[in-house]
């Protein structure tokens, strides 16, 4: 965010993966939207999960004062 002057950062990742989703939401990201049934993968549908995380988030949880 500093670096860059990010506002926004977001990012996708596929429900089969709940490992990388609690990852993202223990750093501070949160679900934004999801695209039902947007993947087939080994004839199961899965819903691809929009994350995100504002520069006022991350400054809350990382900046030192």
């Amino acid at each position: 965010f500093e670096i860059l002057n990010l506002h926004h950062i977001s990012l996708t990742v596929f429900e089969y993966n709940p490992r990388a989703i609690r990852a993202y939401e223990k750093v501070g990201f949160q679900l934004e939207g999801i695209q039902r049934q947007f993947l087939n993968r080994d004839g199961k549908r899965w819903d691809m999960q929009r994350m995100g995380i504002l520069k006022e988030e991350w400054s809350a949880l990382y900046q030192k004062e």
